[in-house]
């Protein structure tokens, strides 16, 4: 029964990894370089900010200049017949805005602008939290099959040990043929891990750009479980959060746009100047001409009463986002803390005396003093417990990128690399 004690080892120890084609191993960090190398949603975010740019550069211009030329007492009858009574007018014209409306259309434009960096920032650190979720759901389903694997290792020994005793008088035939089930379970698991292992490397390959992976193993060790901040740091992170980060920018946005409403309210002047030729006479004369819109200070109030009730119902969005996120955070925490107290407790205590029971009675079994029920059952405590270790360990990691990502810092903790 040596062979089975060490293929329970195996499982107690970190799983090993599975032989997986495609490339050399990757790491986290290759992942990482390889998603930002060539990432659609990012190049767009680099031409919406050069777009962002030349919008501000428009947005900050005066009103342009006007050229006008008017002919008039032209092909009439008697005195204007032709030309000869004509009155040529050309001007030069142009609006004197008040109320720093240019300055106020250019930080309109530029909070626009800022948004659009803010947005672009924040797809990088979304694709970088999506790049660690993928890359860890990789490294766990690599680890499930190795424990499948081992697990198929487990059941085709204890088959054929049954299958001895059966041959040697010492069983009756159902013990032959729960072992043969019992290994034909364990291959089908096996050959669903394989195929879970499959979907995910092409999902983590896929932000990259590659539908069929050109690496090999992800290199990283659930076990190894990074230490998160303490809840009161995690929760004062919250401003960082994406989502406020977008508000806050919206905000920004309306409270320009009020300021350019208020500035609306200020009352432009049309001035004009030109010359005046009179053919009949013979004379040319200077043409002065001043323009004022009426009523702008009423027409702009409906604007400035809409901008202001942006205003608040901006800074009503963040703050119950704001509270919402705090319950999500604190959630999020929790689950983390208990999936960190589950894998200390299976590393600890769990783990060591599901082993210790499957060498116990593996030994009885070979010397007859259990039957395989007993074994069966110590076999599939094992399993599920190793199972049950992987499962926290990635729940663990996946919570702390959630949090990471909520709180808008690094994308994942980086996690060591499995020897």
């Amino acid at each position: 029964m040596a062979p089975q004690k060490m293929l329970g080892a195996c499982l107690l120890a970190a799983a090993t990894l599975p032989a997986v084609a495609g490339g050399p191993p990757l790491t986290l960090d290759d992942a990482f370089a390889r998603a930002l190398a060539d990432n659609p949603r990012l190049m767009a975010g680099s031409f919406r900010s050069r777009a962002a740019q030349a919008y501000q550069e428009q947005a900050e211009q005066a009103p342009p200049l006007e050229i006008g030329f008017d002919l008039e007492n032209v092909a009439g009858n008697n005195r204007t017949a032709g030309l000869s009574g004509a009155e040529a007018t050309l001007t030069l014209s142009g609006v004197l805005e008040r109320g720093d409306k240019a300055s106020l259309r250019g930080q309109l434009a530029e909070a626009r602008g800022t948004l659009v960096r803010t947005e672009r920032d924040i797809d990088r650190l979304e694709l970088l939290a999506d790049v660690a979720e993928r890359f860890i759901h990789v490294v766990r389903d690599q680890q499930l099959l190795a424990v499948a694997e081992a697990a198929v290792a487990l059941a085709s020994a204890a088959q054929e040990e049954a299958q001895r005793r059966v041959d040697a008088g010492a069983a009756p035939e159902t013990e032959s043929a729960r072992a043969t089930i019992a290994l034909a379970d364990a291959r089908l698991d096996q050959e669903h891990a394989e195929h879970e292992l499959k979907a995910t490397r092409v999902s983590l390959a896929s932000l990259w750009g590659e539908r069929a992976p050109r690496f090999g193993p992800a290199q990283a060790s659930l076990a190894t479980l990074p230490e998160a901040s303490a809840l009161p740091d995690i929760v004062a992170g919250l401003e960082r959060n994406p989502q406020l980060r977008r508000l806050a920018e919206q905000r920004r946005i309306e409270a320009a746009r009020q300021q350019l409403a208020q500035g609306q309210a200020a009352t432009d002047i049309r001035l004009s100047g030109g010359l005046r030729r009179r053919e009949e006479a013979g004379d040319t004369s200077l043409v002065l001409g001043l323009s004022v819109p009426w009523g702008s200070t009423q027409r702009a109030q409906p604007g400035i009463r809409a901008s202001e009730a942006e205003v608040a119902a901006q800074q009503r969005m963040y703050q119950a986002v704001r509270r919402e996120l705090y319950a999500v955070v604190y959630a999020r925490y929790q689950e983390m803390v208990h999936a960190g107290t589950e894998v200390a407790m299976l590393r600890s205590d769990i783990l060591p005396a599901a082993q210790s029971a499957l060498e116990a009675i593996q030994d009885g079994y070979a010397r007859g003093r259990y039957g395989y029920l007993e074994l069966a059952t110590a076999q599939e405590d094992l399993i599920a417990h190793r199972r049950r270790f992987i499962d926290a360990a990635y729940r663990y990691h996946r919570h702390l990128i959630e949090i990471e990502r909520l709180t808008g810092t690094a994308a994942a903790a980086p996690m060591e690399k499995a020897s």
